[in-house]
């Protein structure tokens, strides 16, 4: 067909399309214009208009649409990362406009049925192709898939929304948390039909009142974490000196239909992703999935625990301690047995473990090393021991890097222990905190059940 606006055109399955010759980006390239007409009804007039409206701002998009694709490469570096080998020129802080677009292309003008329209790029670390939607409240990344099924709304609140095709509404937010701006992506539990409920409404203003307090809460529990002392950790926040946890990045903040809410982070100690829910009083770790279950998981909230969820016979909850000279992510598992409830006693012995923290690690250290050296010719023969490793100058701060720790356990009886796997025992080993005191016990299997 040949339209008056929009020139000679060809249908193929579920778009009107035809050729464009364009200079992008320092490269001249064909882009092809798709007019969007799944059910062969013709094309209408509000997607002419649409045309019309890209071909007046063309050189406006060309102009802006970098600063925010550089933001969706960032945002994403982690994973873009795992998935190619960069080049040090693609690095987070390095990346140019000019090297992205060599990364990636413009293939098409994508025009849908309401009159939205935008780009679709191709990229070299993906094959899921990303999408630019042009909007009066200026450009916002996507997937290809999002801007064919185009599924929108402006909220007074949240501000434009756009449905992911499964079952969260997303919308972005810049923040500069350490100081450089940042997009937080904002996901919304909700069908496309559904819409956003007033309770995510009220959670979203709610958070927004608290964003910095919750930010410099989850800076205080990181530095507490690290340096092992909550009033040391009160101390130097409170001191002239600059002190900058930058070890975990809010990423996404999720908020469910209820109105649960929380942040998904970047954690720099493991190359991965932790949530922290900010709803409730106590903000407790635990798993993105777990996050965002929330509402649906079989869960209890303890005045000492904080958030736990249910996993067999334990109620189990995640903490962020610091073990071998580095923070990490480690569960803490309370054996409730059939009957589901916390005893005082295991509350006990868990603030008596919290407040003995650094004096229990030393311990545990002095345990291993002398383990270690009674059964060195043993871990010779599965390890290649490195010279800071061997009998001679083997240390307790280096002898703690040989096990890896998996969680603590706290049994229905009120023993605690940390259980991890150790390369000369099988079943592992365990060291129980019995009496303010340190016992290591192999194998762990003897500790366990």
């Amino acid at each position: 067909m040949k339209d008056k606006i929009l020139g000679e055109l060809e249908f193929d399955r579920y778009v009107w399309w035809r050729s464009m010759n364009k200079s992008l980006f320092g490269s001249d390239v064909e882009v092809e214009l798709l007019i969007q007409d799944e059910n062969q009804e013709g094309i209408l007039d509000v997607q002419r208009k649409a045309y019309q409206t890209y071909m007046e701002n063309e050189e406006r998009y060309i102009k802006e649409v970098p600063r925010y694709l550089l933001d969706y490469y960032r945002w994403h570096f982690e994973e873009i990362d795992k998935a190619v080998e960069l080049d040090e020129e693609d690095q987070k802080d390095m990346i140019t406009e000019k090297a992205f677009f060599v990364m990636c292309k413009v293939f098409f003008l994508f025009i849908c049925r309401d009159g939205s329209f935008g780009w679709i790029l191709g990229s070299s670390w993906s094959k899921e192709d990303i999408a630019v939607l042009f909007s009066e409240q200026g450009p916002r990344v996507i997937t290809r898939d999002q801007l064919r099924n185009l599924h929108k709304l402006n909220d007074p609140t949240l501000g434009l929304l756009v449905h992911d095709g499964e079952k969260a509404w997303k919308g972005l937010e810049q923040n500069s948390f350490f100081g450089a701006p940042e997009n937080l992506e904002i996901e919304l539990e909700g069908s496309a039909d559904e819409g956003i409920t007033p309770a995510q409404q009220k959670a979203y203003s709610d958070y927004l009142q608290k964003k910095e307090s919750y930010f410099a809460d989850m800076n205080k529990k990181l530095l507490t974490a690290y340096v092992r002392d909550e009033k040391l950790a009160d101390t130097m926040l409170k001191s002239e000196h600059k002190v900058v946890v930058a070890t975990a990045l809010p990423k996404v903040l999720f908020i469910d239909r209820k109105g649960n809410y929380g942040w998904i982070c970047y954690t720099s100690w493991d190359k991965s992703y932790l949530a922290l829910h900010l709803s409730a009083e106590i903000h407790s770790w635990m798993y993105p999935h777990e996050l965002r279950g929330y509402s649906s998981a079989e869960k209890i909230y303890d005045k000492v625990f904080g958030t736990m969820f249910r996993e067999f016979t334990t109620w189990r909850k995640l903490d962020v301690c610091r073990l071998q000279g580095e923070l990490q992510t480690s569960p803490v598992s309370v054996d409730t047995g059939d009957q589901k409830e916390i005893t005082e006693q295991q509350r006990a012995i868990y603030l008596n473990y919290l407040s003995h923290f650094s004096d229990y690690i030393e311990q545990l250290k002095t345990e291993l090393l002398d383990y270690y050296i009674h059964y060195y010719d043993s871990f010779k023969d599965y390890l290649e021991i490195p010279e800071p490793m061997d009998k001679e100058h083997i240390t307790r701060d280096k002898v703690i890097n040989i096990l890896s720790f998996d969680h603590l356990l706290i049994k229905e009886d009120g023993r605690l222990a940390w259980c991890g796997e150790s390369p000369t025992e099988e079943n592992g080993v365990a060291f129980e905190w019995i009496n303010d005191k340190v016992e290591m016990i192999v194998p762990m299997s003897s500790f366990r059940y």
